[in-house]
């Protein structure tokens, strides 16, 4: 009788928390692992985020909510390409013929046949196309969304919905130049952590102070899982926080400013020219495809303590096939399978999932007034609980992308 009343009580403290309070609910499941255990509070969290979809589900089909556009769409200036029919398969396209430039506040279309002029300016870019899947307006079209103190844009932006047993899913999609910019990884200041982590190893959890600085950090975002739910390997600055494992997904970062995304192991192991790197799950995209593995519900794979096929926030980055352009991808009631194909749609060659659930996975784009750093969400409702986070010490590992400085 006592342990029913247990999980009912729980099970009413973690839907609410999680539907209106996240960062609580965050907290509530670590106190209830505690309590109950890291596999009943796994299955738990699985039927409150099952019941959750369930109502979702029903709210949209009664017209109760109506899925919109994560943000305010501006005039488009990339073209999306074609939608997708039902048998057809998320493939990236071409960049259009067409490419945009910013110029202060006016964004014109210009074409690559205008004659040159007397001062060189930057060449435009852009990412390539990514083809619609959904009916919402703006949908797989570009816009910008992050840009260097001249006014170049050096990320675009664009969402997709990509299920269409969930309309209300709705995916971000973070498209950065790495010509112009560069992935930092910052360890927290307590996690991740194992058993074998040294007692002593001191961890400042804070963006270096060269980069930290207006005009130079351009994004926060979420990093990977808690050690505890996977000893996932990470290291950062010649901090080892938890050693690397053969076989999981990773990103590296070296010193010439180089990111890889890859199997440890197989596409590379440790070398001196590492500045960093992050270890979360099995690859996601491997080789330009979809890993099989997206297809078994365990949560070994894809979740720490909830599977694959559980429907919850989820966030990952991915690679171009040319080493070009860092993706970032983030959106609520997906699965693992959910998340693969907004990949495979926008091109990557290889892809990782990072954190999951509302609270945990979290970007934002960092603004400037003066001196001052303003943390500006990417899903202005949804991630606007705790957003400065990665602005102060922070507890857990996160991920910010720099200007590059000559």
């Amino acid at each position: 009788m006592a342990a029913g009343v247990i999980v009912i009580l729980a099970f009413a403290v973690l839907y609410l928390s999680t539907t209106a309070f996240p960062g609580f609910g965050a907290q509530g499941a670590d106190f209830l692992r505690k309590i109950i255990g890291d596999q009943a509070t796994a299955q738990l969290e699985m039927f409150v985020f099952g019941v959750q979809d369930s109502v979702h589900q029903v709210e949209y089909g009664m017209g109760m909510v109506r899925a919109e556009a994560p943000w305010q769409i501006a005039s488009p200036t990339v073209q999306a390409a074609p939608s997708l029919t039902a048998t057809e398969t998320p493939m990236p396209t071409s960049t259009p013929a067409l490419i945009p430039t910013q110029a202060t506040s006016t964004l014109v279309l210009t074409s690559t046949l205008l004659p040159p002029t007397n001062t060189p300016t930057p060449t435009p870019w852009s990412p390539p196309a990514v083809r619609a899947s959904g009916i919402l307006e703006g949908e797989g079209l570009w816009s910008p969304y992050i840009s260097d103190t001249g006014g170049q844009t050096v990320a675009y932006r664009t969402f997709l919905q990509p299920d269409p047993k969930r309309p209300y899913t709705l995916v971000a999609i973070v498209a950065f130049d790495l010509s112009q910019t560069r992935l930092g990884f910052v360890l927290g200041f307590d996690e991740p952590k194992s058993k074998d982590t040294p007692p002593a190893l001191k961890r400042s959890g804070t963006i270096p102070a060269g980069d930290f600085k207006p005009g130079i950090l351009l994004a926060t975002f979420s990093g990977g899982f808690k050690g505890e739910h996977g000893n996932y390997g990470a290291m950062s600055n010649g901090i080892v926080a938890i050693p690397p494992r053969s076989g999981l997904a990773t990103v590296a970062m070296y010193k010439n400013g180089a990111i890889k995304i890859g199997e440890w192991g197989k596409d590379f192991t440790v070398s001196d020219q590492m500045v960093a790197w992050r270890q979360n799950c099995s690859l996601i995209i491997q080789d330009g495809k979809i890993n099989p593995l997206v297809n078994i519900d365990s949560a070994e794979y894809w979740g720490a303590n909830l599977n694959g096929a559980t429907v919850t926030w989820r966030s990952g980055i991915g690679i171009s096939p040319d080493n070009n352009i860092l993706y970032f991808f983030a959106g609520p009631s997906m699965t693992a399978n959910v998340l693969a194909q907004v990949m495979m749609a926008a091109g990557v060659k290889s892809g990782m999932q990072l954190d999951i659930n509302n609270y945990w996975v979290h970007f934002t784009a960092i603004r400037t007034d003066g001196a001052k750093l303003i943390p500006d969400p990417l899903f202005p409702d949804d991630m606007k609980f705790d957003v400065d986070r990665y602005l102060k010490p922070y507890v857990r590992d996160f991920f910010y992308v720099a200007l590059k400085t000559p």
